[in-house]
């Protein structure tokens, strides 16, 4: 419900429009199913918007404002990555730790403040062995094996941290082939296509649709080319809270979350505190998604 007021306020609705759209919504949510997990209900939501505002990209430009202030970080977090002792890790750390650029998590995020702190937040994770949250060399021998890889995108400006890892995987292991997944149509801040050219991703990756419109990948609403795309990946890297939320305990064994953990309920499905840094395998069967 805060979601929706905040978007439709963006989309330019007149107070009096507002409370009629509103009290519409609260109707809807009544027959609304629990077992819906939250990207499922943010599509919803965003649809009602749409016929509400008759907006279709609210956040169109937050997301070209995010790309353009992760791009000018680019020279620096390849300057880093370089410079790391690691740089495959670092990378890996950077893209998790980019996942704090969401304004559909955080509506007066200051991007500034965001960018700095994802800069600080990668010294915090250890990523030792004893770290069941962070199973670092589990992922990066699965990945050395791995010869197609599909790699599920989140939020605008968080790509451009994703473009770095992808640059570093590319030179840690070269030959792989590698696709990268964007939304299937506007759902909050999230990544589509034209954000994807924008921030150079389309050089070190093919650039695919999930057919989803929705802040998550929710495979029935998916295109059959992405199924087709994702049955045939030998490894799955699934970027955001959204996409465990809606892959979280399905049946496909091959998927690897990268996230930053954003709300308690989300804290408690995965097993650590708000802010933590995740990298964990699909447990398949063992949770269902989270709703």
């Amino acid at each position: 419900m805060k979601q929706y007021l905040q978007i439709c306020r963006m989309s330019g609705l007149t107070e009096d429009r507002l409370k009629d759209s509103f009290q519409n919504l609260l109707t809807k949510l009544s027959d609304i199913s629990y077992s819906m997990s939250p990207p499922e209900a943010a599509a919803f939501v965003t649809d009602m918007i749409k016929e509400a505002s008759g907006v279709d990209d609210p956040y169109i430009q937050i997301k070209k404002d995010s790309n353009e202030a992760a791009l000018s970080l680019y020279p620096e977090l390849k300057k880093r990555v370089e410079g790391a002792g690691d740089p495959f890790r670092e990378a890996l750390l950077l893209s998790i730790a980019g996942n704090l650029i969401d304004y559909g998590a955080k509506a007066d995020l200051d991007l500034d403040a965001a960018l700095t702190e994802i800069m600080e937040s990668t010294e915090a994770s250890s990523g030792g062995a004893a770290d069941k949250l962070f199973r670092f060399s589990d992922f990066k021998a699965e990945l050395e094996a791995a010869e197609d890889i599909l790699f599920l995108g989140d939020n605008a400006g968080e790509i451009v941290f994703d473009r770095v890892f992808i640059e570093t995987l590319r030179a840690e292991f070269p030959g792989k082939k590698i696709s990268f997944a964007v939304r299937g149509g506007p759902a909050l801040n999230d990544a589509l296509i034209p954000d994807a050219l924008d921030v150079g991703l389309d050089k070190v990756a093919d650039i695919i649709s999930s057919g989803c419109a929705a802040a998550g990948t929710i495979l029935p609403k998916c295109s059959e080319d992405f199924i087709e795309r994702l049955d045939k990946a030998d490894l799955v890297i699934s970027k955001g809270q959204g996409n465990y939320e809606s892959l979280s305990g399905s049946s496909i064994e091959k998927i690897w979350f990268l996230f930053r953990i954003k709300c308690a309920i989300v804290a408690e499905s995965a097993g650590g505190p708000e802010g933590k840094l995740v990298l964990k395998k699909n447990a398949c069967g063992i949770l269902d998604p989270i709703a």
